[in-house]
């Protein structure tokens, strides 16, 4: 297995790639832009991969600097680990980088629409092209309004401003957690879906063991990071979850960094599972997640040769 796992130095402006083998069951390992996708590991091979680029913990790393290691799905035998602290652990340590990847992305949205509000405020009205962004915002984070012109600009960036903001990773943890019981559920290993979304009416999807003829079936996502972030799109448009926008706006204002356990208590209404608010709150306190939710991504990073 030692010689699976290569040496590999990421840098942002390299693009280097590995395969072990033709055969799809094997490792692969590739890296662009300072980021290391993983497919088809085992959990060996993942705890060998983690402890070679000297990511051994998820707490008090250096900088809080997470290595960019994008696994693509959960490794077959991930049920089989015996130890609930090294699964729980492991699992945590997965999920850490894409979380932040996540984040990335909506803040550099969120950032966007903050231009597009400044722009507006100065000049009173938005550019045609200015104006085509805002609608696709609109429509992806499912806010509608019938109102015209500078009435439905104004409409727009007030409401789009509660929408487009951070996930915590610790939500994003947690909550996979929770509805994958910690990776280990036959619709995380085969549909990459940590969070049990569901496709209505459709062949398509993954199909239930029970309950089959309820007429839904299993999203199937290309990789956990799509899973993700389908869910974080979810958090962030579905008007069951505005309690907890309305106490992510409260705590950011207040401290800045938004972190899980501030608004985990928001979330009594969001799943059907029985006490989802309090299990979310221990989980997130207990694992100490926070640690990840002050944290950031590490491009070019470096890995050692076993």
């Amino acid at each position: 297995m030692t010689k699976r796992i290569v040496a590999i130095c990421l840098t942002v402006m390299m693009c280097f790639s590995f395969s072990a083998a033709a055969d799809t069951s094997k490792l692969k390992l590739s890296g662009f832009g300072g980021i290391l996708y993983v497919e088809n590991a085992t959990v060996a091979e993942i705890e060998a991969l983690f402890k070679n680029c000297k990511y051994t913990r998820y707490q008090a790393l250096a900088d809080d600097a997470y290595p960019a290691i994008f696994v693509r799905t959960l490794p077959k035998d991930f049920p089989d680990i015996q130890s609930l602290n090294r699964r729980n652990e492991l699992f945590i340590r997965i999920l850490a980088p894409l979380a932040l990847k996540i984040n990335e992305e909506i803040l550099n949205e969120r950032n966007t629409l903050l231009r597009l509000e400044r722009h507006f405020k100065q000049t009173g009205t938005l550019s045609e092209s200015e104006q085509k962004k805002l609608e696709t915002f609109a429509l992806k984070y499912d806010y509608f309004t019938r109102t015209k012109g500078a009435e439905r600009i104004t409409n727009q960036i007030k409401n789009l401003k509660q929408r487009i903001d951070s996930v915590p990773p610790s939500i994003l943890i947690a909550a996979a957690a929770m509805e994958s019981n910690w990776g280990t559920s036959r619709v995380a290993i085969e549909a990459n879906s940590l969070y049990k979304e569901k496709v209505w009416y459709t062949d398509e999807g993954l199909e239930p063991l029970e309950n089959k003829d309820d007429g839904y079936r299993f999203k199937i996502f290309p990789s956990l990071l799509e899973g993700m972030r389908s869910f974080a799109r979810t958090f962030n448009s579905n008007i069951n979850y505005r309690s907890a926008w309305m106490a992510r706006d409260g705590f950011a204002d207040r401290h800045g960094v938004v972190i899980g356990e501030s608004i985990a208590y928001a979330l009594s209404t969001s799943s059907n599972l029985p006490n989802f608010a309090g299990i979310m709150d221990y989980t997130t306190a207990y694992y100490n997640l926070v640690s990840i939710d002050i944290g950031h991504l590490k491009r070019g990073f470096s890995c050692n040769e076993p």
